[in-house]
């Protein structure tokens, strides 16, 4: 309360008033003898009585008027929510923190969460004092500083508000409020505070990466003034229907135009009830292709939709799946992704030992699997180009960057520069499949260091050994282990009903030692006997691949299995993964993408990127050998965004790449009491039930509401009491009119007079 307030209460002793007047005003009554007045005696007690109670009556209102009429004017408060820490009279630097997650979309009673948050800063602004500055941080997949220093100018504070769009995904709480800390670091006040609106979706906080946590935790300590952190939840609908596109995976990692690819898209329930979506759409680049319907879709479970779709151009498409549902989170309702579809896929097979005679060369079984279409291609149609080059001929292979996978075929050793180019390869993203045969000299291999000075096959070779089960003719030989391959390429042949993997003979074999204490290498197939048959290795972006032996029939009988041809495509499509142009990536990273000279028309220097808004943003092209490069990096926002090259005349035709959501998003599940207690272990954390108590923490006072306004009514009501009681009152104590008295034969009128009271 404040000294003014303590004046005004004084007021009060007003109350007093009507007292005094009522004490004054009473006239003491003169006593008159007069026989006849006793009989008027009990009249006039009942009369005096019902006087008192009149009197009481509008004292009591007149006094209660003028005690509200004090009381009003101090201007009483009344307290709602608790009181969270305030700054005292500092002036101080605020960061608000806005929620942008998809979840913060979800509407109720016409408005979204999202609009409630800009609303409640817009408010927190204004109650700020003289002194205070304000920075503003978008929180979703990125945390973008939109106000990246705290100032005091408010127009553009509120502006910068109202500019702001919900950014999709998941909000990662940990990054957005140590970007928060960043700008207050900008800030010059001597109190620090942090508001975060959100719905407390516990999506995004990650309370059990507590090494994050204590990272953050140090930042805080390290600051010269530690901030608070204010969270101030939002109201979220108690019941809400939903059903989200959560994911959607292709049955090939290679795509090609020789043949169909299976397209699954996982349907998932994540709201309450039963829900029965119409149908599942599959786009192609904006096109309907495909339209399937599914029963309905239980509380908490999923479904599945497969299609099939052949791809008729290569290059990158953007492939869609869309659900036509009612639900109330319709932002989650389709999902992207784009496949970059291949023409050819260039394969550098290396040989050791070269020869004119049919299946004589170390290469011409690999050459001879990579050229044929498998059983799935289309009639006449082929993905992999194979190109064949000895290894003593190997520096006519000017460019290993021109092939996507190289493999060598029982080579010997490679010169030294050719080896450490080769390495670059890998390391850049390409594809190498080592089989070697008797020739392999083990200290090459054993020598060749990758670019993190690491062995680059993964393994050590130790010696060629003959197989230890005696078959016909006492030949000796080993198989693959097919109950133990849990590598991806040859997952398809783990199962003997559908091939013939397992009845094929390994006669010699080489002894590899993996190098399992790296954890870039793994094992993905054993032999029967135990050892490896193919170990893994991965190097920066590319991935090698080491058998146990040759693809020839010098050491194993794999050729004359139906099985060869399947093998040889699945190995030669995993490698060649790495070497695809990454279109689907993570919030926060960075699209790389690379351009041929030929396809620009000239030497242009810089292109546009168009963000799922429609915004584009300038981009430059890097030159590097015979093409150009774009490195974009402004990825904060989940959806389809399209690289617009220079020739380029619309949208349409740029390229396109896909930002990818967080599927968890479509689960409203709100942190606990115990969560709260957990983030507040690492760094100081209130919590503002409503907008009353954030308010006052930021400006200071009580949190909660002047009630002046009811008083007033009540002094209205009261006013208007007052006078009709008292109109009432005096129109009963009216002077009535004496009725004509008569005496025996003689009467009299006796005029009219007032009765004193």
């Amino acid at each position: 309360m404040t000294f003014l307030n303590g004046i005004m209460l004084l007021g009060l002793i007003g109350v007093s008033i009507p007292i005094i007047i009522h004490i004054l005003n009473r006239r003491r009554a003169r006593m008159v003898d007069w026989g006849a007045m006793h009989f008027l005696e009990s009249s006039l007690a009942s009369r005096n009585r019902r006087i008192l109670i009149e009197e009481i009556i509008l004292m009591v209102i007149r006094c209660s008027l003028l005690a509200l009429l004090a009381f009003a004017l101090a201007r009483p408060f009344l307290k709602a929510g608790k009181l969270l820490p305030g700054t005292g009279g500092d002036a101080q630097d605020l960061a608000i923190v806005i929620d942008a997650s998809l979840s913060m979309t979800l509407e109720t009673d016409g408005s979204s969460n999202f609009q409630r948050a800009i609303d409640e800063a817009h408010q927190l602004v204004r109650s700020c004092r003289s002194g205070d500055a304000v920075s503003i941080v978008l929180a979703g997949p990125v945390a973008q500083p939109i106000l990246p220093a705290p100032i005091s100018d408010r127009d553009e504070i509120h502006e910068s508000l109202d500019k702001l769009t919900p950014a999709g995904g998941s909000m990662r709480v940990l990054e957005a409020i140590n970007t928060a800390m960043e700008t207050l670091s900008a800030g010059t006040n001597p109190a620090k505070r942090i508001v975060l609106i959100t719905d407390a979706q516990d999506v995004g906080w990650d309370l059990s990466a507590s090494k994050r946590w204590d990272f953050l935790a140090e930042a805080v300590d390290a600051m010269p003034i530690k901030p608070i952190v204010i969270v101030r939840t939002l109201d979220v609908p108690e019941k809400w229907r939903n059903v989200s596109a959560t994911g959607m995976n292709f049955s090939r990692t290679v795509v090609g135009t020789d043949r169909t690819v299976k397209i699954t898209a996982t349907i998932a329930n994540t709201g309450e009830g039963s829900v029965h979506p119409e149908a599942v759409e599959l786009t192609i680049d904006g096109k309907t292709a495909e339209r399937e319907t599914i029963g309905a879709i239980a509380e908490g479970a999923s479904a599945s939709v497969v299609f099939e779709h052949q791809f008729a151009s290569p290059g990158p498409h953007v492939v869609s799946v869309r659900i036509a549902c009612d639900d109330d989170l319709s932002g989650d309702n389709e999902t992207a992704r784009v496949v970059n579809v291949l023409q050819t896929l260039k394969v550098l097979i290396v040989e050791g030992n070269s020869s004119t005679e049919p299946f004589k060369s170390d290469a011409d079984y690999i050459y001879l699997a990579t050229a044929l279409p498998d059983e799935n291609a289309k009639p006449g149609s082929t993905l992999i180009s194979p190109t064949v080059v000895s290894a003593a001929d190997i520096s006519s292979a000017k460019r290993f960057s021109d092939y996507a996978v190289v493999v060598l075929a029982d080579v010997p050793r490679l010169p030294a520069p050719k080896a450490k180019e080769l390495g670059d390869f890998v390391a850049k993203g390409g594809g190498l499949l080592i089989a070697p045969g008797e020739k392999a000299n083990r200290d090459f291999y054993n020598n060749w260091k990758a670019s993190d000075g690491k062995r680059l096959a993964g393994c050590r070779f130790v010696n060629i050994r003959a197989g230890s089960r005696t078959g016909q003719n006492d030949e000796t030989f080993t198989r693959i282990a097919t109950g133990k391959i849990n590598h991806p390429a040859m997952m398809l042949l783990a199962d003997q009903a559908e091939n013939n993997l397992r009845s094929a003979h390994i006669n010699r074999h080489w002894v590899l030692e993996a190098d399992e204490k790296e954890k870039t290498v793994s094992l993905g197939a054993l032999l029967d006997n135990g050892l490896p048959w193919l170990v893994q290795r991965k190097d920066a972006r590319g991935v090698v691949l080491t058998l146990a032996a040759p693809l020839d029939l010098k050491f194993t009988h794999l050729p004359l299995r139906e099985c060869f041809v399947p093998l040889v495509h699945e190995l030669v499509h995993y490698l060649a993964v790495p070497a695809q142009p990454e279109m689907n990536i993570l919030p926060g990273r960075q699209f790389v993408y690379t351009i041929p000279d030929e396809t620009l028309s000239g030497s242009e220097t810089e292109a546009e990127v168009a963000d799922p808004a429609g915004r584009r943003t300038a981009v430059r092209l890097r030159k590097q050998d015979k093409h150009r490069q774009v490195n974009y990096s402004l990825t904060a926002r989940p959806g389809v965004y399209r690289l617009i090259l220079p020739n380029g005349d619309d949208d349409a035709k740029g390229v396109p790449f896909v930002v990818l959501g967080d599927p968890d998003e479509s689960k409203l599940d709100l942190l606990s009491d115990d969560d709260y207690d957990r983030a507040d272990k690492f760094i100081p954390l209130t919590r503002a039930q409503n907008l009353g108590e954030l308010t006052a923490a930021i400006a200071g006072g009580v949190p909660g509401s002047e009630i002046w306004r009811h008083i007033a009514l009540i002094i209205l009501a009261l006013l208007i009491a007052e006078i009709v009681t008292t109109r009432l009152i005096a129109q009963k104590r009216k002077m009535h009119l004496a009725e004509p008295i008569a005496f025996g034969a003689d009467r009299n009128t006796v005029r009219p007079k007032e009765v004193s009271a």
